[in-house]
């Protein structure tokens, strides 16, 4: 594996000095502030998909805001300290314009800037250069503007440094592990190749018996209080006094397959994504068998690979780079248009996606590719997570905002909150399927070795 490329900066000119006062009451984006208020004019070529404006604090502690949508300049924006920060302690304030996923100019205010407590003040900076980038939007999905949202927590502290340990499973297993999910020590579990189920005892796996020889592809469930593990027909099935059958009102046709399932916001509540766009959503207690209805979350004859629930909203990614999200029970979608075509054959599409609340989540996939979904929309652009194009199978979300994504060549990546990338191990022997981390120090991932044998990496400090 090659290391990752290094970002190309553009530059911005800072047109004339910043100027201060104690009121702004002219600009009309801080008319209505009582506090601190910065009207920050951007000018110059544009368009951009993004603008990030980063105040800097002391120690590095940096906050970061963006505005997203189709922008064109000139373009006053209403900046805003977050909740804590003092307006004093901002000593400068860095503007990007971001196209096409990429950062294409940037600067910062000047040595000196200040940013009394409770003033208005104005600064204006000139933007150069951009790219040209299309996605397909046919539900108003993709921001078109706004102030930029300052107000979302920074990453709660450095990431810590973990070791991925192999752990054993009781005897030779030959399967392939699609997913895992963890609710507390005693209720950790790994499904996948014709039927297998894996629990957790200690530091070694032991095998349950399993009611399908067909292959699992998810398992979720509720802490103390339920799993269920999900896959081809009946499509799903609820662990009791032994795994059993729990898929009334799953109408799947013969070829059909559940591919993820995520546990909602209600005891018994799941949501799945299976073939032909469709996400179902299971409704009864976690104690007995419940019903399931679908919703059509993703344009027919597109797979949803994954969904995942925070907070009343519903994320859902499938092939050709369709994404959707649930909002007050009405889908939208949206294309990314850089996987809208095939690799090798097949389709490519978005694999795995992971939420941290209902405003943010994180989605990868084919050709080294990760989307975000922030602030009420997903994120014009692809963001390019490996160089070398290696397809991402699945990602989970920390609550720090970290996302972790895992991919065939034993790959593993951290991502920030911008899908800035670190690449944490890899391995040319092993292919990584699934992954759940009860936090940030306790993580689970499985796939296969090139042995055939079954893999369960444990990540821990």
């Amino acid at each position: 594996m090659t290391g990752f490329g290094t970002r190309t900066w553009g530059r911005l000119a800072l047109l004339g000095a910043i100027s201060l006062s104690t009121s702004c009451q002219k600009k009309a984006v801080c008319d209505d502030v009582p506090g601190s208020c910065l009207a920050l004019t951007v000018i110059g070529q544009g368009p951009f998909d993004e603008l990030r404006t980063e105040l800097t604090q002391p120690g590095g502690n940096n906050r970061v805001g963006t505005t997203s949508g189709n922008i064109d300049l000139p373009l006053t924006l209403r900046v805003l300290p977050p909740p804590g920060v003092s307006s004093t302690s901002v000593s400068g304030v860095t503007v990007t314009g971001v196209r096409a996923s990429a950062d294409q100019a940037t600067g910062s205010t000047p040595p000196g800037f200040t940013w009394p407590e409770g003033a208005h003040i104005e600064a204006t900076v000139s933007l150069e250069g951009a790219l040209v980038d299309g996605g397909v939007d046919d539900g108003s999905l993709i921001d078109q503007g706004g102030s930029p949202d300052l107000t979302m927590p920074d990453l709660a502290g450095p990431p810590p440094t973990l070791r991925w340990t192999q752990e054993a499973t009781v005897g030779t297993l030959r399967q392939e592990l699609y997913g895992v999910w963890s609710g507390a020590a005693s209720q950790t579990f790994a499904v996948g190749q014709s039927g297998v189920i894996l629990t957790r005892s200690g530091t070694t796996w032991g095998q349950e018996a399993s009611p399908t020889t067909t292959s699992l592809h998810g398992v979720t469930g509720f802490v103390g209080n339920g799993t269920w593990a999900v896959g081809q027909t009946p499509g799903a099935w609820r662990r009791g006094a032994s795994w059993g059958g729990d898929a009334m009102g799953l109408t799947l046709q013969p070829a059909d397959t559940v591919w993820s399932v995520s546990s909602g916001g209600t005891a018994g509540e799941l949501w799945a994504g299976s073939d032909n766009g469709k996400v179902w959503k299971r409704t009864g207690p976690t104690g007995g068998n419940g019903t399931w209805t679908s919703e059509q979350a993703l344009p027919a004859g597109n797979s949803v690979f994954s969904v995942s629930y925070s907070g009343g909203t519903v994320f859902a990614v499938g092939q050709r780079g369709w994404v959707g999200v649930r909002r007050s029970g009405v889908w939208q979608n949206y294309q990314y248009t850089d996987l809208a075509g095939s690799t090798m054959g097949r389709a490519d599409a978005l694999y795995g996606v992971s939420a941290l609340n209902a405003d943010s989540a994180v989605a990868v996939g084919t050709k080294g590719l990760a989307v975000r979904y922030t602030t009420g929309s997903w994120k014009p652009g692809t963001v390019k997570i490996d160089p070398n194009g290696n397809e991402f199978n699945a990602v989970w979300t920390s609550a720090s905002g970290r996302s972790y994504a895992v991919a065939y060549n034993g790959l593993i990546v951290r991502l920030d909150s911008n899908l800035s990338a670190t690449q944490l191990r890899s391995d040319l022997t092993q292919s990584l399927y699934g992954i759940f981390g009860t936090s940030e120090t306790d993580i689970y991932i499985v796939g296969v070795r090139n042995t055939s044998d079954a893999l369960i990496l444990h990540g821990t400090p």
